[in-house]
């Protein structure tokens, strides 16, 4: 079953809660502090990456259930 995106929006923890893990991965050290604290409001629980190697390496033992993810970063970045 999935939930609409929009549906977080209006009703903060609707079909997500405490059990769920986002992994937000971003070299702008603000960028990743404002969504990670956006989508704490909604119960959701926040590890974060400062690149994708990083990222990388914390998906060797985790597994979130959504990856927000830069796509223009130094190194590798979001798309390769």
């Amino acid at each position: 079953m999935t939930t609409p995106l929009l549906s977080f929006v209006e009703k903060p923890n609707a079909g997500m809660g405490v059990n769920s893990l986002a992994l937000v991965v971003d070299d702008s050290k603000s960028a990743r502090v404002v969504l990670s604290r956006l989508l704490e409001k909604y119960g959701i629980e926040v590890d974060s990456a400062d690149s994708a190697e990083s990222a990388l390496d914390y998906l060797r033992d985790h597994h979130p259930d959504v990856i927000f993810m830069d796509h223009l970063m130094p190194g590798m970045d979001g798309l390769q």
